[in-house]
């Protein structure tokens, strides 16, 4: 038996240090970037799927926010309110 870990996917991209400084902030508890990252993934990936590349064509081009088309992010908004 080996003692490495088993090998998982990851996606590695870089972010400001304004976004850094507002993750450790508000996602500062342990596990729960991961966790609230895969709900939005899993959102965008379906709707992906559902639509076409146009929705990330709408993100790319800022014609809306995350929030109003992530369904995860919409109730989100939609129960803060």
């Amino acid at each position: 038996m080996s003692n490495q870990k088993e090998w998982r996917p990851r996606i590695v991209f870089e972010i400001t240090k304004e976004q850094q400084d507002r993750a450790d902030k508000y996602l500062g508890t342990h596990g729960i970037r991961k966790t609230v990252f895969n709900v939005i993934l899993d959102d965008l990936l379906d709707l992906i799927e559902e639509h076409g590349q146009i929705v990330v064509g709408i993100l790319l081009d800022k014609a809306t926010r995350p929030r109003e088309i992530l369904p995860s992010l919409a109730e989100a908004k939609r129960r803060s309110d």
